[in-house]
């Protein structure tokens, strides 16, 4: 079996996941993605620790040799000052948390260091754009999730943003793409 890298875009309404595995070629092969809707009720901490549990079942039943991390936007422009801290607590405690199994940082990156690690030409691609540039690099057919009515659901966008998180470590690990800039290793 290969390394297995495990890619999170966190929000405090979706989180995202996926999983992808390194050959020993240096190959990069799509294993899984999903996503989880942390829960509404209750207070904060209650909300951050359920999340934290389904977050360590998460990294406990996938055991990554690698953990990548959708960073924080530093500018938020459409964002409340009380999303933005929200948003904030949960990507950190998906670190801590990442911290705590790999005894070591996981690897934070940033949307705009994604998207032109990705990209497969001059255009820098959107978010609405994700889901076919992956599946693109790893010749696959996304796993789009849809609604009765026949629409795409959103969550597909952010299983998406956890593949690139993830097919993003797993190039640069492969040496396929430039060191992603980080403030920890």
């Amino acid at each position: 079996m290969g390394k297995i890298v495990l890619g999170f875009d966190v929000s405090s309404s979706t989180i995202g996941w996926s999983v992808l595995e390194i050959n020993s070629d240096d190959s990069i092969k799509y294993i899984s993605a999903s996503y989880f809707k942390p829960t509404k009720k209750g207070e904060i901490l209650e909300k951050i620790i359920s999340t934290r549990e389904k977050i360590i079942q998460i990294i406990n039943d996938v055991k990554p040799d690698y953990i990548g991390i959708e960073d924080l936007i530093k500018f938020m422009p459409k964002s409340t000052a009380t999303t933005v801290v929200v948003l904030a607590t949960f990507n950190r405690m998906v670190c801590v948390s990442a911290y705590d199994y790999l005894k070591d940082y996981p690897k934070l990156l940033n949307v705009m260091t994604i998207r032109h690690g990705l990209k497969l030409n001059k255009d820098l691609p959107k978010k609405e754009d994700m889901p076919d540039l992956v599946a693109k690099h790893l010749g696959i057919t996304f796993p789009y999730e849809y609604k009765k009515s026949g629409s795409v659901k959103e969550e597909s966008r952010d299983m998406a943003d956890a593949v690139a998180v993830a097919l993003y470590y797993a190039l640069f690990l492969t040496g396929k793409t430039k060191k992603p800039k980080s403030k920890k290793k």
